[in-house]
């Protein structure tokens, strides 16, 4: 066998060396395969990152439309309400020489128009492009209380279209006359003072400063200003204020705002939580001025028969007023004195003697229950006795007018009952127990007495307003006793107020408005007559002075209620259809 192996010298022979070498064309083949793994990932990246971006895109845009549409759907509301509240304005300073019959018509004509589709003027107004905004559907209809106008509700539906996205709004408005001041439990058209711890339940109203303070002043006897510390004031309601700054509190001798206290830690109760204030424009606020809203019911009383404003305002300074409105068979022309009682018995026989108690009776039924309006000459007295009360079947369209002073003055047990729409050139007074059922407009004495209306030591039932031209003061109504008849009226005044609950207990249901200064002085607990000051039984909570808000009052004494030279609005909460 012969050997692979050969010999050089002792060693073994060397082997030949063998090369491995790779396939070229097999590594360029997966290299394209990864770099196309690679790409389509890409793409797929890509793709998606494309297509969020374009769906985020149209979200976005469909987002913006929407909220676009329901802009422009809220600024159509708005324009749509400016436009009618701006042509019920119009109706309502063109008519200031009709009565109000005339200016209810006109406006159940202009808003029933709309309602039937005479949208004529109601444009809304936009920038955007491919975009309107339009008025749907107007509904329409009258408030009525006990058979009155009380009111107009308008339901407006709106439509707002962006880019194709479309958004529909409902709203509710109502439209009155009313005056502001039957819309607060306490109000001043300048500034509200409340003094000490009255309990109010309802919205207060300041149109300059509402000032608030932990001691209730009074008056006592000697005439010198009293004071007495008290717990805290209450406020159910909210505080319609024109600033933080205007809410002045002085508590414990230390006086500072409310823009003051935010930052502080108050644990005071006697501050009103800041969710309770709200601001409110002077500027918006709708007045009402006594005298013309006096001269607007004497015209209404003389049925059309004059319209010349100026010829009523001049009988009325002249104090000429009850001979003018004796011309007019529309009125009773009473006489200027009460009537007496016969001298001869009231059981006679004698055919002349009864013929005098006739004319008596006939002559006491006019005081007392008059069928037409009626006007007296003088200064007035309704004593419970010879003169019982008055009481109108209906009141609707009669006044009570009396060219004087007129007082009731009634400390009878039976309430003498005031059922009559009642108007006063001279001072009103109120003393006793007394049932109201009226609207009594007041312009006050002349001369230089304090108060125009005085309601003094009084006992009051029913419901009445008590409109005053000068100033009114409410005082010791139940002297010292814990408690008291409820005070169902609402009380304005063109002038200056004071409200006591100290001394006297004073619950008040309806409300109290002055355009000037509205003053409150309350304290809690039984008190009692003291030789200088008033004594107060500590460890009791009695409230002495309390006011809540009744719209019921004001709504049962609608058709004596005055006019005011705006239109008041309140609009309601939007609604998406």
């Amino acid at each position: 066998m012969m050997s692979i192996f050969k010999k050089k010298g002792r060693g073994f022979p060397i082997l030949p060396t063998v090369k491995s070498e790779k396939d070229p064309s097999l590594e360029r083949g997966s290299a394209l395969v990864l770099v196309m793994f690679i790409a389509l990932l890409l793409t797929i990246l890509g793709v998606a990152v494309l297509s969020a971006a374009v769906g985020g895109g149209q979200r976005a845009e469909t987002r913006e439309n929407d909220v676009q549409s329901l802009h422009l759907a809220e600024k159509t509301l708005e324009e749509v309400i400016a436009a009618i509240t701006s042509n019920l304005q119009s109706l309502v300073t063109k008519s200031v020489n009709d009565t109000q019959e005339e200016l209810e018509r006109e406006i159940d004509l202009y808003l029933s128009g709309l309602e039937r589709g005479s949208y004529s003027g109601l444009m809304t107004s936009t920038e955007l492009s491919n975009a309107t905004g339009k008025l749907l559907q107007i509904e329409y209809e009258k408030i009525a209380y006990q058979h009155q106008d009380a009111g107009y509700k308008v339901v407006l539906t709106v439509e707002a279209e962006v880019n194709g996205v479309k958004r529909e709004l409902t709203q509710e408005i109502i439209f009155d006359t009313y005056p502001d001041f039957l819309k607060y439990t306490l109000g001043s058209e300048s500034n509200l003072i409340i003094n000490g711890s009255p309990y109010i339940k309802g919205n207060i109203y300041a149109g300059n400063e509402l000032m608030i303070r932990d001691e209730a002043e009074y008056y006592y006897q000697s005439g010198n200003a009293h004071t007495l510390p008290t717990s805290p004031f209450q406020l159910e309601g909210e505080a319609h204020i024109q600033s933080l700054k205007q809410v002045i509190y002085t508590l414990n001798h230390t006086t500072k705002n409310a823009e003051e206290l935010l930052g502080e830690e108050a644990s005071s109760e006697f501050i009103i939580p800041e969710k309770q204030l709200r601001i409110r424009s002077h500027r918006k606020f709708v007045q009402l001025n006594v005298r013309e809203s006096f001269v607007d019911k004497i015209i209404e009383s003389l049925s059309g028969s004059t319209s010349d404003r100026s010829v009523v305002r001049t009988q009325i300074n002249s104090g000429t007023l009850g001979q003018f409105l004796s011309n007019y068979p529309v009125f009773y022309d009473a006489p200027s004195e009460i009537p007496e009682k016969p001298i001869v018995p009231e059981q006679s026989e004698k055919p002349e003697d009864q013929e005098a108690w006739d004319i008596y009776r006939g002559q006491i039924l006019r005081f007392t229950h008059p069928t037409k309006s009626f006007v007296y000459h003088g200064d007035l007295t309704y004593d419970g006795v010879e003169l019982s009360g008055i009481e109108y079947g209906s009141k609707a369209g009669k006044w009570f007018v009396v060219d004087g002073n007129l007082t009731i003055n009634n400390y009878q047990d039976t309430p003498i009952f005031i059922r009559a729409n009642m108007m006063v050139t001279g001072k009103l007074q109120i003393r006793g127990n007394v049932e109201l059922d009226s609207t009594i407009l007041v312009l006050g004495p002349s001369g230089t007495e304090a108060y125009s209306t005085l309601v003094e030591d009084a006992s009051i039932s029913g419901s009445g307003v008590v409109m005053s031209e000068g100033p009114v003061l409410i005082n010791r109504l139940d002297a010292f006793q814990n408690n008291t008849e409820v005070l169902n009226a609402f009380f304005y005044t063109d002038s200056t107020a004071e409200l006591y609950g100290v001394g006297s207990i004073l619950a008040l249901s309806g409300g109290f408005f002055a355009k000037g200064d509205l003053s409150v002085n309350a304290v809690r607990g039984e008190t009692s007559a003291g030789d200088e000051v008033i004594n107060i039984t500590p460890g009791t909570d009695l409230v002495r002075f309390s006011a809540e808000y009744n719209e019921e009052v004001y709504r049962q004494q609608q058709e004596g209620l005055p006019r005011v030279n705006q239109m008041s609005v309140q609009v309601g909460a939007i609604k998406l259809k």
